[in-house]
């Protein structure tokens, strides 16, 4: 299973979903799609979609998830990684879009990426390529226990 979410700003993410859809319609995604839609407009064909799940929902969600596609948000970036132990694919929001109030997502994510701690897609190609070729590693599973799961997220997040 494939989790979109576009986060929970008031402004609308439809090219992500937009997009979405395309490479449904293109096959690249064969997968069930779940998707936390926002505020967006766009609907995604044959996908379970809400606009705002439940906290625990949510987690249960990023949990069992092959892939998560997310905006760059730092919270749901930080949720894929601490719940999903996933290396969340990230498509930032755009001021020129109207997606959001600057382009501070695209300089975050740019950031992470450089890190190697997210895979950006700035574009319908790159986030094809990122759904074709993701390797589900564990990124934070591996820990042996709590206390050094929650140090290494502390230095994840003060390292960002």
């Amino acid at each position: 299973m494939i989790l979109v979410s576009v986060g929970t700003h008031y402004l609308p993410f439809d090219r992500l979903l937009d997009w979405i859809n395309v490479l449904l319609s293109q096959k690249i995604i064969k997968e069930k799609i779940v998707v936390q839609s926002g505020s967006s407009k766009a609907k995604v064909y044959k996908a379970k979609q809400e606009a705002y799940f439940d906290f625990n929902e949510f987690i249960g969600l990023v949990k069992k998830a092959r892939i998560i596609i997310a905006q760059a948000g730092p919270a749901t970036i930080y949720q894929s990684v601490f719940y999903g132990g996933k290396k969340p694919v990230v498509v930032p929001k755009l001021k020129k879009y109207k997606e959001h109030v600057s382009n501070h997502q695209l300089y975050f994510a740019k950031k992470l990426a450089r890190e190697n701690k997210i895979l950006l897609a700035e574009n319908i190609d790159e986030l094809a390529d990122r759904i074709k070729n993701y390797k589900a590693g564990n990124l934070m599973r591996s820990f042996s226990n709590v206390k050094t799961l929650s140090q290494k997220l502390s230095k994840f997040l003060e390292d960002s």
